[in-house]
């Protein structure tokens, strides 16, 4: 992992430098303008092709090696910290407001939410020389002066991202058009409620469907319950905010809708079997 000591700051988050709609393609080796090498977040989606591996991330405390002809995706507000060693490829950052059509910008969200969510593809010459061959494409649209340089470019986007929704389906059991909508539905209300509402009956109620509808749903998806969905959820949260030396457990807890630290200390305990004080240190050393 990098090495280097955190400092008592804030979790940094970084945005586009010029504009939310703006689409940026630069090589894996580029100059950032802020600090790669501590742990950070985007407001916006960076999707890492990668030609010469070497390369190890830690997205959402999970741990990544690049490998050679392979691709991987970092969604907003996830943790990101990023060895490159000495790897070549090539950076797309964006933000879903590029995204016109609102089913992929939906169904790319719900990517997030996959056990090994961060890889596209790995060790495959011909895909990652089919997103190069886009990828250029685009780079000239971006670079031209063309009247319909917009248009293009949304589209050669967009055509991105429905590639990369249709490798994420690889590993997802045969599902019908209604459960494809009703797993982005459930993503996003729990995206919206996370913090205040944890039992699956809310969820249930608001999507109009049965316990048992749902569950076959998540467990197509995910291989996971909805109540598991709904606390890995949580959980996760849980650990970003940990990450903050300058908030504290109690506020933490509550911030995540449980209603005294020793119910928020027991949800931690139970799910990770540290109590939130040994996990904090634990995540720091990961960072580390």
């Amino acid at each position: 992992m990098i090495k280097g000591q955190r400092k008592k700051e804030n979790l940094p988050v970084h945005s586009l430098e010029y504009s939310s709609k703006q689409i940026t393609i630069l090589p894996l080796d580029y100059t950032n303008p802020y600090d790669y090498k501590r742990e950070h977040r985007h407001t916006y989606y960076e999707i890492l092709f990668i030609k010469n591996g070497g390369c190890n991330q830690l997205i959402d405390f999970k741990n990544y090696s690049g490998l050679d002809y392979s691709g991987y995706i970092v969604h907003p507000q996830q943790v990101h910290l990023m060895n490159r060693n000495n790897s070549a490829g090539v950076i797309i950052q964006f933000t879903d407001e590029r995204i016109n059509a609102t089913d992929l910008q939906a169904q790319l969200k719900a990517l997030a939410y996959g056990d090994q969510a961060a890889i596209l593809f790995e060790n495959q010459i011909d895909r990652y020389k089919e997103f190069m061959q886009l990828l250029d494409i685009m780079r000239g649209y971006i670079q031209s002066d063309m009247e319909t340089k917009k248009q293009v470019i949304t589209t050669l986007l967009q055509a991105i991202i429905a590639m990369i929704i249709d490798l994420s389906r690889k590993n997802v059991l045969p599902t019908s058009e209604q459960d494809k909508q009703l797993m982005i539905e459930f993503n996003a209300l729990l995206e919206a409620n996370y913090k205040n509402q944890s039992t699956v009956n809310f969820y249930t109620s608001k999507l109009n469907v049965t316990d048992k509808k749902l569950a076959s749903t998540t467990k197509k998806y995910t291989g996971l319950s909805p109540l598991q969905v709904i606390h890995n959820r949580i959980l996760l949260e849980a650990k970003r905010l940990l990450l903050f030396d300058d908030v504290s457990q109690k506020e933490i807890g509550y911030t995540l809708g449980f209603d005294s630290p020793a119910s928020f200390s027991a949800f931690i305990k139970n799910k990770t079997g540290l109590p939130p004080s040994e996990l904090a240190i634990q995540l720091k050393h990961i960072y580390k």
